[in-house]
């Protein structure tokens, strides 16, 4: 692979961003269930590929042979940005009680995964007991964290499959978030359960289309440094590449130390680098340097070309191979996620219930952003705490999440008893540890 073929990929996904965005625009449907434009181009790059349309026609999309290197590099460029100026608002009650809902979500869609997919190798030649470990990864953390533990799976020489059954996981996950998450939004103002009264057609039209007018627009980041310097956007990237060689550094330095470490992923480094800066940086006064909008906006922009590179390259192999499995374990997940967010949800928050749960139900069958944009359909002014929670638990679970997603990934294959065994445990903890402190008794 060569810089020209990095340049082609670079103009073909852009090509299929700015279709998504356009029919995104204009088709209600696309708008009504708030699916994203890198979603939309993704399906059109699958489609639209050598996997797919190439099968039949000679006249596809002809991505090079390392379009599929493309999701590993820029999670890496997602994962440096993490903690960089990122700042803990203080937490209230219903911020802990979301909180252990989220982690009760993402550990149920853990066991059930592995339980329904051990019930599958029974009978299903091939399936490793590993494919239910990618649901969680897919559903609650959605395709950029899908990526990252299937890359490190599959950098560990111990399934092939993995980035493709956990972007898999994640495209049916975000889908079932915004159907669902709508369904239910309609079911609840029918019935009263929402504060405000709320309706698709009397959004903002640039919530609706995803396209703001001049007399609208924001800016997208602050300037730090004069241009005749450096320009702005430059140098908060060139943080961003430090943090990225220092985590090269990270992972050299544990292999120095024990040659198991060579499994060691960069993107876990990575991780760690960006959350060690990040802590060092809020202590000095070069926490003035860091501009967390365009932070943001380096993220926001390697996620819409990750996801799409992501379900472009996904294998028509993947549906043909596991279409079974991956559809009983995404209506379990589903179905776990709603029990959780509803019925526990009824009984541990004090306020804001229904809000709270359909925003939580959309961060636990996607990402972050599939819950608050939910929560905005309902609640455009702000006026409940559903944002500010679900914000809290997300935040919150990268203290337990990112060492289970980099520990775990490989420990799954290496020691599968023993991570089973942790992952009910911590099932466990969230359940009797969330019914006992905010239990409705306890409330009362």
């Amino acid at each position: 692979m060569t810089l020209t073929d990095v340049l082609k990929d670079f103009a073909y996904l852009s090509v299929l961003l700015m279709a998504g965005y356009e029919l995104r625009k204009h088709i209600v449907l696309f708008q009504k269930y708030f699916i994203p434009s890198s979603l939309i181009a993704g399906v059109l790059g699958m489609l639209l590929s050598k996997n797919w349309l190439g099968t039949i026609c000679p006249f596809y999309i002809p991505f090079s042979s390392g379009i599929g290197q493309w999701s590993g590099a820029l999670v890496i460029f997602v994962c440096a940005t993490m903690f960089l100026g990122l700042e803990l608002n203080q937490v209230g009650r219903d911020g802990m009680a979301t909180t252990f809902l989220a982690g009760a979500c993402h550990q149920a869609q853990m066991c059930v995964g592995l339980a329904i997919a051990a019930l599958f190798g029974l009978f299903m030649k091939g399936l490793p007991y590993q494919f239910g470990y990618m649901g969680v990864w897919g559903f609650y953390a959605g395709h950029g964290n899908a990526t990252t533990v299937g890359n490190v799976i599959q950098d560990a020489g111990y399934w092939d499959d993995a980035v493709g059954v956990g972007v898999t996981f994640a495209t049916i996950g975000i889908l079932c978030g915004v159907i669902i998450g709508m369904i239910l939004i309609n079911w609840g103002a029918k019935k009263g359960l929402t504060h405000v009264k709320m309706s698709f057609y009397d959004m903002p039209e640039s919530e609706r289309t995803g396209y703001i007018k001049p007399t609208d627009r924001l800016s997208i980041g602050n300037g730090v440094t004069n241009a005749s310097s450096l320009d702005p956007l430059a140098f908060q990237t060139a943080i961003v590449g430090i943090v990225i060689v220092i985590g090269v550094i990270i992972r050299k330095l544990c292999m120095m130390i024990h040659p198991v470490m060579s499994s060691f992923p960069l993107v876990g480094a990575v991780l760690v680098s960006s959350m060690v800066i990040g802590f060092i940086i809020n202590k000095t006064s070069f926490k003035d340097s860091i501009d967390r909008k365009s932070m943001s906006r380096i993220t926001g922009t390697a996620l819409e070309y990750m996801i799409t590179a992501a379900i472009a390259t996904t294998s028509r192999a993947i549906f043909v191979t596991y279409a079974l499995p991956l559809v009983v374990i995404s209506v379990a997940m589903v179905v776990a996620n709603l029990l959780v967010c509803f019925t526990l949800g009824r009984h541990w928050l004090s306020r804001d219930k229904f809000e709270i749960g359909v925003g939580l139900f959309g961060q636990c069958c996607g990402v972050l952003a599939t819950g608050l944009m939910l929560i905005k359909v309902m609640d455009p002014s702000g006026e409940t705490t559903a944002a500010q929670c679900i914000s809290t638990s997300s935040t919150l679970g990268y203290a337990w999440q990112i060492p289970y997603m980099i520990i775990g990934s490989l420990a799954i294959f290496t020691a599968p008893v023993p991570t089973t065994i942790v992952s009910v445990i911590l099932l466990a903890f969230f359940l009797i540890g969330g019914q006992i402190i905010f239990g409705k008794k306890v409330h009362k």
